[in-house]
């Protein structure tokens, strides 16, 4: 049997311009990233295409939230016979399906004070598919929901996912289902995942100072409180979603690239830090990471008046050292008051001085103590400035001005992300990236300057575990200052060595220019033969991407790409195998035979 593999997403512009019209954003926008950070192929399919002949070209309809009576009868009955006929339908509090998916809704929990504060918490359950994706030391571990919450019943289904009040009561209801249907099946999640990440992932309007730390800082816009985001929630959520998919032949675009020489890396690790305005420091510690063979970014802020705190002759060694040169805007300095927000011009004002000092435009960027002001407004300004990415999600709640020996994922992910816009810009999706900051100087304690490895291990432990891309933040004063953060670093290599890594290390811009060149990527087509599965890519980036697929439980018995032998990888992981093939860059074709 030969069939084609096709996921289709469910979007109706119409209930968009609805409820930005109603002044509200509509979260199911973000569900284009969500399939693009997992790295699933799909089409958008509208309300005429929910019939049996359109319907008939796709494997997996996913869809978003709609009101109980949006559905009209013929298109039920068509998803439900294209799901009894084979079809994989995946929903997200969506109304009007409830036969197809064996659940009933009893009553709805709201969120506990806006949009971007959490309803309640999921646990995963289920012991072959969810649970495994935890570390066996956290498979208790509560997920936040920041979105309204269905409280279900359901009849015949598997349970993935249960719910909790956000008291830790135990409610006696699934989150997450999942249900045979003839021939196919259907997954139900309980809430929009697509309001949870995106709400976790940007967090709440930065327009008062929440946490009461005199400051405006993206740490305000933190939603997950009171969760310590000592996980990446979000993450954890799509690795399920993404194990519901696979079961059904989804082939998906790895969120790490190959290495330059094309091996295939189980974390991936990138560098920088910022300035604090010594200029010998900056050599000194570009110096020590290129002599341990890591790249490193710098982020050069300027003083009151504008001046540049670096000479061009030191910028000139920092780039022949290959350490990366950003920007650090600044918006307080000690002595001015802080004024609580900033403008583009503020912003444009600094950059052409760094231009102007260096002759060149920076990629990647942080502000000062991680400022923020609105929601996407600096994401905006900073992409129309010509940037491409920014570190500015510091992810540990609290007010701790300098929490050094940090690791968090108050924003639910330690990958990069894509800003999106509010209701007032139609929710539209900024070519500008997010890269948290998730490990910050872990290994070593300050003014102590004593050695502390055990948040270091667990970053690079968790890394590993979930293939992750981690924000390594270190600043050059500590590098060069103290004897303990560079033992820090060189314990972080040490270690990887040691539980028998495959890293693969960036700078900051080199991840920012990985991220955009993954999302200008894509899996072209995936075709299913008996045995065999063959998977066409385009690859914008120079070393190639990296397709990721359920394996059965034997070696393949061949893994070509275009017809020669491929690189590849088997990973028993998460209580399956998943085989990984390193693609080259543009267009290829593998095959792979069991």
């Amino acid at each position: 049997m030969k069939a084609k593999f096709n996921a289709a997403l469910f979007y109706d512009d119409t209930l968009r311009q609805v409820a930005n019209d109603g002044e509200r954003n509509y979260w199911p926008v973000y569900y284009a990233e969500i399939l693009a950070r997992i790295g699933l192929p799909y089409a958008l399919v509208g309300p005429d295409e929910l019939c049996a002949e359109a319907l008939e070209n796709y494997s997996v309809l996913l869809m978003p939230p709609s009101g109980e009576n949006y559905l009209r009868p013929a298109q039920v009955e068509a998803v439900s016979r294209w799901v009894r006929l084979g079809g994989l339908l995946v929903g997200f509090g969506t109304r009007g399906l409830d036969a197809v998916f064996g659940i009933s809704l009893a009553e709805t929990i709201p969120q506990a004070d806006d949009e971007f504060s959490p309803s309640s918490f999921i646990r995963l359950s289920h012991e072959q598919w969810t649970v495994p994706l935890l570390p066996r030391d956290e498979r208790d571990c509560a997920l936040p929901v920041l979105a309204p919450m269905q409280c279900i019943s359901a009849v015949d289904c598997q349970e993935l996912a249960h719910l909790y009040s956000i008291f830790g009561k135990d409610l006696r209801c699934p989150a997450v289902t999942y249900r045979t249907v003839g021939k196919g099946a259907a997954c139900y999640w309980a809430y929009d995942l697509a309001h949870c990440v995106w709400a976790m992932h940007q967090g709440r309007p930065v327009l008062k100072d929440y946490d009461g730390d005199g400051q405006l800082k993206t740490r305000d816009g933190i939603a997950i409180s009171p969760w310590s985001g000592e996980l990446p929630y979000a993450d954890v959520m799509l690795f399920t979603l993404r194990r519901i998919l696979a079961e059904h032949h989804a082939v998906f675009l790895h969120q790490l690239p190959p290495a330059p020489d094309g091996a295939i890396p189980d974390a991936l690790f990138h560098w920088g830090g910022d300035d604090c305005g010594w200029q010998d420091d900056f050599i000194s510690a570009a110096q020590f990471m290129k002599d341990l063979g890591l790249p490193y970014h710098i982020n050069i802020m300027q003083g009151p008046a504008g001046n540049t705190l670096l000479s061009r002759e030191n910028y000139a060694k920092l780039k022949k050292l290959g350490c990366e040169v950003g920007i650090q805007f600044r918006f307080t300095f000690e002595g001015i008051d802080d004024p609580y927000a900033f403008t583009k011009e503020d912003m444009e004002f600094q950059l052409d001085t760094h231009r102007a000092a260096y002759g060149e435009m920076p990629v990647v960027t942080v502000f000062g103590r991680c400022e923020w002001t609105g929601w996407s407004e600096p994401a905006r300004w900073l992409a129309e400035l010509g940037l491409k990415g920014d570190n500015n999600r510091f992810s540990q709640p609290g007010i701790i001005p300098n929490p050094l020996n940090t690791l968090a994922f108050g924003f639910g992910t330690a990958y990069p992300f894509h800003y999106y816009e509010d209701w007032r810009r139609q929710n539209r999706r900024l070519e500008f990236t997010c890269q948290p900051i998730s490990d910050y100087e872990c290994g070593f304690r300050y003014p102590e300057d004593k050695i502390d490895f055990s948040k270091l291990h667990r970053s690079i432990d968790l890394a590993e575990f979930w293939n992750l891309a981690l924000n390594m933040f270190r600043h050059p004063f500590y590098i060069v200052r103290t004897r303990s953060a560079p033992e820090s670093i060189k314990e972080a290599l040490v270690y990887m060595q040691k539980q028998g890594m495959n890293p693969l290390h960036l700078a900051s811009d080199q991840m920012c220019l990985w991220w955009h060149a993954r999302s200008a990527s894509a899996i072209e087509s995936i075709h299913i033969e008996e045995s065999t599965v063959s998977v066409r890519t385009h690859t914008a980036y120079p070393a190639g991407c990296i397709i990721q697929l359920l394996s059965s439980e034997r070696e393949p018995i061949l893994v070509e790409i275009d017809g020669k032998p491929a690189v590849y990888k088997m990973r028993e992981q998460h209580n399956v195998r998943w085989l990984y093939v390193a693609m080259p860059s543009g267009y290829a074709s593998a095959v792979v035979r069991y």
